[in-house]
């Protein structure tokens, strides 16, 4: 029982230590220039804003692509593939959509008239 309670005195005192180097650590580390792409992708994807997402995807495969980092540039155009599906059944959704509305006036105007 006594030893574990040297464990357990013994660990707060590290983290102190460690708590405190952490500053030191994060100061070191120069801010970032630009804002991370693929977050820029994920926040496109999140709002459903579907063309944007897909117009960065393909710039950053083409960087990999020209950087000749091919892993990541099949990896970014799997990603792409299903970004530009989701394009694709959000302007079916939209067309879609504008039919009904355009069916609705269509049966409107056959009911109105004599």
């Amino acid at each position: 029982m006594a030893k574990a309670k040297s464990k357990t005195a013994a660990a707060p005192s590290a983290a102190k230590t460690t708590a405190a180097s952490q500053p030191v650590a994060a100061a070191a580390k120069p801010a970032p220039a630009a804002p991370d792409l693929m977050s820029q992708c994920v926040l496109f994807c999140q709002g459903q804003r579907w063309r944007e997402a897909t117009q960065l995807m393909h710039r950053l495969q083409d960087r990999a692509l020209s950087d000749g980092n091919t892993e990541l540039a099949a990896s970014l155009g799997g990603a792409r593939a299903k970004i530009e599906f989701s394009l694709r059944r959000q302007m079916a959704a939209a067309a879609v959509i504008k039919t009904q509305e355009l069916l609705a006036k269509e049966f409107l105007l056959d009911v109105v008239e004599p």
